[in-house]
């Protein structure tokens, strides 16, 4: 690389050996992360993107959490019934959920104020991962496999107390 600006002509002269090399291994490594992406896209069956996604009136969302929450507060909830969970800052409605082991379930995720992300982090693995936008709501399906404390938190910076943004999700047998 040189300090001084090539004059016009040196511009039109053929590339010589090390750009080609240069040239080349920037295709070899462009081709090989393409070839990785396709792979694992059929290699881990699991991909964690949403299956729904659709725009949502953020207070009737909120309202629909807080109804879930109000209803399903302390019990098990039910095999088939929709989950509303809203991402508030710093709080997650409702912050606890009580699941069926090896039952799947149908989770509907949205915030009303800024932009969060859901984990729900099990015994040593990380089991979904989803972005939340605000005025959006998110369709996941989840199935815990093995009783234990899910915890449910938010890996988008969104404030001063998003550290303490936590939830808990108790799969029972």
């Amino acid at each position: 690389m040189t300090i001084f600006p090539r004059s016009i002509e040196e511009w039109y002269k053929p590339l010589t050996r090390e750009e080609k090399i240069w040239i080349a291994l920037a295709f070899i490594v462009a081709l090989t992360l393409a070839g990785t992406t396709i792979a694992w896209h059929f290699i881990d069956r699991s991909h964690q993107v949403p299956s729904i996604a659709v725009e949502a009136d953020p207070r009737e969302f909120l309202s629909k959490a807080m109804e879930f929450s109000r209803t399903y507060s302390g019990k098990v909830v039910p095999e088939g019934t929709d989950i509303y969970l809203a991402a508030v800052r710093f709080t997650w409605i409702p912050s606890e959920l009580i699941l069926k082991a090896g039952v799947t379930y149908r989770i509907w995720v949205s915030s009303p104020d800024v932009l969060h992300g859901l984990s729900i982090i099990g015994p040593g693995d990380v089991v979904y991962n989803v972005m939340v936008m605000p005025g959006m709501a998110y369709v996941i399906h989840v199935k815990f496999d093995k009783p234990g404390e899910y915890e449910i938190r938010c890996n988008e910076f969104c404030g001063i107390g998003h550290a303490n943004m936590i939830g808990r999700i108790r799969v029972v047998g």
